[in-house]
């Protein structure tokens, strides 16, 4: 784990793989003081119930930011530790942001002007993040060890996500694979 917690960790694994509870442990150990941004939208009960588990689990020590826009804008000053889950639904929420959610036809989808234009949105958090050096931990799915989506909108989601996650594992000064709720150091510090 790294030094005061005052560099980026990226946590990725599969569904259900223990990524975001890693996340939250890493982060705790960062100190007191620890942010949560909620990145996913509730649409329905399950995802509520979802959500007040990720709660009860967290405990009260932690403050909770929902949204995924405008990150680079939060004031992070005195968190010891800040925890971003997830990459994956915030890169989902800003894909609908920009194809609108009322689309049937999502072959016409321009998914490299929406890649450059959420690409965009992780520069300017990782310029923050970098030049303050926030302790900030982020959880996404590692979603190119599967099968090729049947549908343009998944392959685009896929293509767009998979290249997210690799700026975000370069700009990481460590980076951790969960797998059956164990992680695995796959970026050590000082790579």
């Amino acid at each position: 784990m790294l030094n005061g917690g005052d560099e980026m960790i990226l946590v990725t694994g599969g569904c259900r793989s223990g990524k975001s509870a890693y996340g939250e442990k890493l982060t705790e150990a960062m100190g007191a003081r620890k942010l949560y941004i909620a990145t996913g939208q509730i649409f329905d009960e399950e995802m509520s119930r979802r959500v007040e588990n990720h709660r009860l689990r967290r405990g009260p020590l932690w403050i909770t930011h929902e949204g995924y826009r405008n990150l680079e804008n939060i004031d992070y000053k005195d968190y010891s530790g800040i925890l971003l889950d997830s990459v994956t639904s915030m890169v989902t929420n800003l894909l609908f942001d920009r194809i609108g959610t009322d689309r049937m036809d999502f072959a016409s989808v321009d998914y490299d002007a929406a890649e450059k234009e959420i690409l965009s949105v992780f520069r300017r958090l990782m310029n923050r993040v970098s030049g303050e050096k926030l302790p900030l931990v982020m959880v996404t799915d590692e979603v190119g060890l599967g099968v090729v989506p049947e549908t343009p909108l998944g392959r685009g989601f896929r293509d767009i996500l998979g290249r997210v996650n690799q700026y975000l594992a370069a700009e990481a000064q460590e980076v951790y694979l969960v797998v059956s709720g164990i992680p695995v150091r796959i970026k050590p510090a000082g790579e």
